[in-house]
């Protein structure tokens, strides 16, 4: 036999909805779940029909939060609520999903089936977090317009005294969509900001306030328990837009700059640290650093080391009365010094 010496790999693009959705781990966070036409669905679990059935039925994906409980929102808050009207139960939602795959995939053909994947006994777990998208049709009869992928962040659309959940999706040509709404509002960046200085896009919203959330249900807002001032949010969308465009984000900026300073720790790259570090939207300052530390030592240069008391890590080891966990950080110096 004659061995092949070239190897080669190929992508397959395979359509899906997104859709809201609930995952109850504990505390019950609001998702956007993605359908896909091969019968897959990512619930942060990304199995095939078959598992997320099974995920649903024992309260992993749920369509709905009883009431005087909290709805927590990635990057935007969190809100007990009361005067809950959803509209799935359990075997309904499972039939929403069936019926988007038969969409996607009338004659349901090469319906995943999900088979564990290890590597040297690891277990190997996938992503099937989908991009969202818009059509770029070339000519009027483009029968394969381009797509341009895009972003997406949770804000609160106001209408009529009510809120609506809305995803925000943005696009590098400075257009963005208002999508999990009945319709889509299409806008641009300069009309996106006039709306949040009016109030009608906000990310705070008083008690008592109704939310719908269209596709699975409504709410009363009781009390916030933390929320994200619409000026980080602004700041996050205008990242987004960088990051589309290739441009690197401020997050980028600022591990750049902690970088630079951990390996030249002069005052001048303490205060470009300092800057960079400032400009990243507050609820997205814990990504400059690892997953451990977050961005203690970012603040530790910045600040004083004094920092490191708000560390989570530190705080528990000392109300257990453990040795406390250090975090070291070069002193800066004139340049020179070096």
């Amino acid at each position: 036999m004659i061995n092949p010496t070239t190897r080669v790999y190929r992508k397959q693009l395979i359509e899906g909805f997104s859709i809201p959705a609930i995952i109850h781990n504990g505390s019950y966070f609001f998702v956007d779940i993605d359908v896909y036409a091969d019968g897959r669905v990512e619930c942060w679990h990304f199995e095939d029909i078959e598992h997320f059935k099974k995920d649903v039925r024992r309260g992993w994906v749920v369509s709905g939060i009883p009431d005087n409980n909290e709805i927590s929102i990635h990057g935007l808050g969190s809100w007990t609520i009361i005067n809950g009207s959803w509209l799935f139960d359990k075997e309904s939602f499972i039939d929403y999903v069936l019926k988007l795959i038969k969409e996607l995939n009338p004659a349901l053909e090469n319906i995943y089936q999900y088979s564990q994947k290890t590597v040297n006994g690891i277990k190997i777990g996938e992503s099937g977090n989908g991009s969202v998208y818009k059509e770029h049709k070339r000519t009027p009869n483009d029968l394969f317009p381009e797509k341009i992928t895009g972003e997406s962040v949770n804000l609160f659309y106001k209408v009529n005294n009510e809120y609506y959940l809305t995803k925000v999706l943005v696009f590098p040509d400075l257009t963005i969509s208002l999508s999990r709404l009945e319709k889509t509002v299409d806008i641009n960046l300069e009309e996106f900001e006039e709306l949040i200085n009016k109030e009608i896009i906000v990310s705070e919203i008083p008690a008592g306030s109704i939310v719908n959330i269209y596709g699975l249900g409504s709410f009363t807002v009781q009390e916030a328990q933390y929320t994200t001032d619409i000026k980080e949010k602004l700041l996050e969308v205008r990242d987004l837009i960088k990051e589309l465009k290739g441009e690197p984000s401020a997050i980028d900026v600022c591990r750049e700059a902690y970088q630079r300073y951990i390996d030249h720790p002069t005052l001048n790259n303490k205060e470009q640290l300092k800057i960079s570090y400032e400009a990243v939207p507050d609820h997205q300052k814990m990504y400059v650093g690892d997953m451990d530390t977050k961005d203690t030592a970012v603040r530790m240069i910045i600040y004083g080391e004094q920092e490191i008391e708000n560390w989570s890590h530190y705080r528990v080891a000392k109300a257990m009365g453990e040795k406390l966990p250090t975090i070291q950080v070069p002193t800066p110096k004139e340049e020179s010094d070096e």
